[in-house]
């Protein structure tokens, strides 16, 4: 009879111990774990919906950062990886209005499900980006490769102001327009401007740049104007990726333009 009892207790035992197994989550040593750094992605699914063919957002993972385009802004965040755990810092986003409103719908949808991201895994040539219970909120394709616009004779209008880890929108209704062609520098913000530069390589460097002396419809785009000259003129090294251009000076500001 005892042995009997030890054997069943024995199978009980195995039997809890496979009902107690669960399905893989993310972090898990059982999920394929995919490394992103250094990797570009395309957002084709939100929380099971497809995105817009034509506005599809954007992940760039470079170092710990993680940047590109929402729908219609662009965005900036920091995140960590371990395994399969993925975590994103609430992104700063850059703030102009687009059209249709679908477009602005789907951004919000977008910052609403990076927010969630908790895990991540290899979905064949893909990616998803999972939520702290498993659920899929992001799926993401590999980004075909974006020819660089070429800085001289490229138009390029500024997406961003780059401050101390932030990226700032231009002032609502602004624009702030650049072009580069033989040695010189022409653009427009609230009045036109124009220098000299040179580049080789990576490197930049421009003026001293003049400017026309109208006054501006409102202040803060006075004020915008003065630190975008002030950046351009400190600027010591530019980066083209795809249609965004980047120039940033020694003390880590710098302005982000895209080609317009």
């Amino acid at each position: 009879m005892r042995k009997y009892v030890i054997a069943t207790i024995g199978l009980l035992a195995l039997l809890a111990a496979c009902t107690s197994s669960s399905p893989a989550v993310p972090g898990s040593p059982s999920a394929a774990v995919p490394s992103l750094a250094g990797s570009s992605w395309v957002v084709t699914g939100i929380t099971g919906a497809n995105t817009l063919a034509d506005n599809r957002p954007t992940l760039e993972f470079d170092g710990d950062r993680v940047s590109g385009n929402a729908s219609c802004n662009r965005f900036n965040a920091s995140y960590t990886q371990t395994g399969g755990e993925l975590k994103v810092s609430p992104a700063a986003m850059t703030m102009m209005a687009c059209s249709p409103a679908a477009v602005m719908s789907q951004e919000q949808a977008f910052a609403k499900a990076l927010a969630a991201v908790a895990g991540v895994r290899t979905a064949g040539t893909g990616l998803d980006l999972l939520d702290a219970t498993g659920n899929v909120v992001l799926t993401l394709a590999p980004a075909p490769p974006e020819p660089a616009k070429p800085l001289e004779g490229t138009k390029w209008q500024l997406s961003g102001i780059i401050g101390s880890g932030t990226v700032s929108s231009p002032v609502a209704g602004t624009t702030v327009s650049l072009s580069i062609s033989g040695g010189e520098l022409t653009g427009k913000a609230c009045n036109t401007f124009r220098g000299t530069v040179e580049v080789s390589g990576g490197s930049f460097k421009a003026g001293p740049l003049m400017s026309t002396k109208m006054a501006c419809a409102k202040a803060e785009e006075g004020t915008q104007e003065t630190q975008v000259l002030k950046t351009l003129q400190a600027a010591s090294s530019y980066a083209i990726d795809g249609s965004t251009l980047t120039l940033k000076a020694p003390d880590g500001s710098g302005l982000e333009f895209r080609a317009a």
